[in-house]
């Protein structure tokens, strides 16, 4: 197999689909063993009460190599079933589909070609569509409102057919209803998203797990996604303009019941909205405070048991650095850093002031190969905030797993308070501002060292 083909994950969420799920297989693996140089599909089944589970783990025993598996004890939903996905893949390439074969597998040869043209997400879209018309309809409503409030213009937001880079996986959260956002989530991260027409089947087995409430969530998640898109670092904005529309309206009241134009009565009413507009307008001060916690996606899900798949070329089970690690066993400090930074002479800074203090560094240049880097020896990273794509505030809970003993400290320019808030917010321990001397980074590096510690710093 050619080393330049991509390693390839496929994340199938199942409940109750136990009829598709060995064809579903197969149809994968003739397309992957062609355009991939590695490959492994991760079942999540989402608190099936069928033979699903069954059919998983004999599929597992066949084909170690590549298969994993997770099982939830109840059914948790789509996006939590996703996002445990996420947490496991560990291919280049990540493919979501349907585990009920209304998703074609040989459509994954047209979504690489797709990706290569310098796209992060791509979609697909089911123009012929072999639903029932309660089903369509009220999903090309939401396609619309969606698309227009979001500026993601796709004709099928909805489609569980995607194709994702590795890096956007790791950055975005997912939760709710939220598998029908990614699109829009990503665009406020500043991935590329594009659409290619998918051949859609019929269901022959089993039965839609959609409804009305689903739809419902689903256009609640729209406008929070509008929120976050339009006032996550500023939330003051949105509920001060509340305030001052509630506001403006009580105080007119006032005036012209003062004025005898309306009935003294209105007086009381009009106070009432003032003070209902004062007390909405704390609430946005108290949120602008807060700001927005980053929504991690890592959340805990009732798994009761995993399957995990055997490398090729390996005789031992994943599983147990996995158990290990979570039993708190993979605790040895090493002097070992990974720098990551999109500028070579920071790079170079910090590396240098390491590799005095007789540290081992590892160097990333973006994010994405940032990503790929999971390794318990490592004790501090230095992790650039402004970089192509994802930021270093973004990457913090993809590294914080990577390195889960690990202290985050953040190194920002121009003495930018809100950024050490920020990324104190989302799980760093202090900040500090430039310039960096080598001093500091010795001395936080050392810090890194003392039991139970590692260090992420974060430069900017």
């Amino acid at each position: 197999m050619r080393a330049d083909l991509p390693f390839l994950s496929f994340l199938i969420p199942l409940m109750n689909e136990e009829a598709t799920l060995r064809e579903l297989f197969d149809r994968i693996k003739e397309q992957a063993d062609v355009v991939s140089r590695e490959w492994e599909i991760i079942f999540i089944d989402d608190g099936s009460t069928d033979s699903s589970w069954s059919v998983v783990q004999a599929l597992a025993e066949e084909h170690p190599e590549h298969v994993e598996a997770i099982k939830f004890r109840t059914n948790q939903g789509k996006a939590a079933a996703l996002n445990a996905g996420y947490e496991k893949a560990e291919g280049e390439i990540v493919f979501t589909l349907d585990a009920d074969l209304q998703d074609d597998p040989k459509e994954i040869p047209r979504f690489l070609e797709k990706l290569a043209e310098g796209f992060d997400i791509v979609s697909g879209w089911k123009q012929k569509r072999h639903d029932p018309w309660h089903k369509v309809l009220p999903s090309r409503v939401f396609n619309k409102m969606l698309s227009k409030l979001n500026g993601v213009h796709l004709h099928d937001h909805n489609c569980g057919f995607k194709c994702y880079r590795r890096d956007v996986v790791k950055a975005l959260p997912m939760y709710g209803e939220m598998h029908r956002m990614v699109p829009s989530l990503g665009s406020i991260q500043g991935f590329k998203t594009a659409e290619i027409p998918v051949e859609h089947h019929a269901r022959q087995h089993g039965v839609s797990k959609y409804g009305v409430k689903r739809f419902l969530r689903g256009f609640m998640d729209m406008w929070s996604v509008y929120f976050l898109k339009n006032f996550r670092e500023r939330p003051q904005h949105f509920m001060g303009g509340i305030a001052i529309a509630v506001g403006a309206l009580g105080a007119s009241m006032v005036g012209l019941a003062l004025l005898n134009l309306l009935a003294s009565s209105f007086i009381v009413a009009g106070c009432v909205f003032i003070g209902t507009a004062l007390c909405i307008l704390m609430i946005g001060f108290l949120a602008e405070l807060k700001v927005h916690h980053e929504m991690k996606g890592a959340q805990e899900h009732p798994v009761v048991e995993a399957i995990e798949r055997i490398a090729p070329g390996s005789s031992e089970k994943i599983m147990r650095l996995s158990t290990a690690r979570q039993r708190g066993e993979v605790t040895a400090k090493e002097k070992k850093a990974l720098v990551v930074d999109d500028c070579p002479i920071m790079r170079r800074l910090i590396a240098k002031a390491l590799t005095e203090d007789d540290w081992e560094t590892v160097l990333a240049e973006d994010g994405a190969q940032a990503s790929a880097i999971s390794d318990d020896a490592v004790s501090a990273i230095f992790l650039d905030i402004q970089m192509p794509k994802v930021n270093g505030l973004a990457l913090i809970p993809r590294l914080k797993k990577q390195c889960p003993h690990a202290k985050i400290y953040m190194v920002s320019s121009d003495d930018d308070v809100r950024a050490g808030v920020e990324a104190m917010k989302r799980g760093a321990d202090d900040y500090l501002t430039k310039p960096v001397t080598a001093e500091r980074v010795q001395e936080l590096a050392t810090n890194a060292l003392k039991p139970g510690d590692t260090l992420i710093a974060l430069s900017s």
